[in-house]
């Protein structure tokens, strides 16, 4: 598989709402949109776990619930 070519998607709620969430791995990060919308950069820490290194501020549980998602395709 094409590493730059990999990504989730994933009915997303956040903020009350519920949004269609793409996850697309772009070198060494993942970039997290919401309905299309740009939202954050992503990453996995192996101290740490996933990890959230640009974007809008997300709450710990969103970034948790998008990295379960992402492991979730990924095994």
């Amino acid at each position: 598989m094409d590493n730059d070519q990999c990504s989730v998607a994933f009915e997303l709620k956040y903020s009350g709402k519920l949004f269609f969430c793409e996850a697309q791995l772009q070198g060494y990060c993942y970039k997290v949109y919401f309905n299309n919308r740009y939202m954050a950069d992503m990453e996995y820490d192996a101290a740490a776990g996933w990890i959230q290194t640009n974007g809008t501020l997300l709450p710990a549980a969103t970034i948790e619930e998008i990295g379960a998602h992402i492991d979730g395709q990924l095994d």
